[in-house]
C-alpha cells in the first residue's frame, strides 16, 4: 500500500468524524470572535491588578507559613534542657559493679 493510497483511505474513514458547524454555531463563533476583537484593551490598573493580586496572595501565604514556622518551637512542650540532663547522675552497672557520678 503506497502512502498516497493510505492517506486517501484514512481521509475517507475519518470524513464522518469531521465537525462541520451549522449556521447557528458559525454565527455564535463569529459573534464571539467579533466581541473579542472589538473589546477594549485592559487599562494599566487592570493589568496591575491581574498580576499583583496573585503575587500578593502568594506572598501572604509565604508570610503565614514563615510565622507558623517561627512560632512552632514556642508552642512545643518545654523539654529538659542540657543543664538539667547533665546535672542528673546516672548509675551504670557493668559486670556487677555499680558506678555512679
Amino acid at each position: 500500500m503506497s502512502d498516497e493510497r493510505f492517506f486517501e483511505q484514512l481521509r475517507s474513514d475519518a470524513r464522518h468524524l469531521q465537525y462541520t458547524p451549522d449556521d447557528v454555531a458559525s454565527a455564535r463563533m463569529a459573534a464571539r470572535i467579533r466581541a473579542r476583537v472589538t473589546a477594549p484593551a485592559p487599562t494599566v490598573s487592570q493589568l496591575l491588578a491581574g498580576w499583583l493580586r496573585p503575587a500578593t496572595a502568594s506572598f501572604a501565604a509565604l508570610i503565614v507559613a514563615a510565622t507558623l514556622l517561627l512560632a512552632w518551637p514556642d508552642l512545643t512542650p518545654n523539654n529538659a534542657s542540657i543543664d538539667q540532663i547533665a546535672s542528673n547522675s546516672a548509675e551504670i552497672s557493668m559486670d556487677g559493679a555499680i558506678g555512679g557520678e
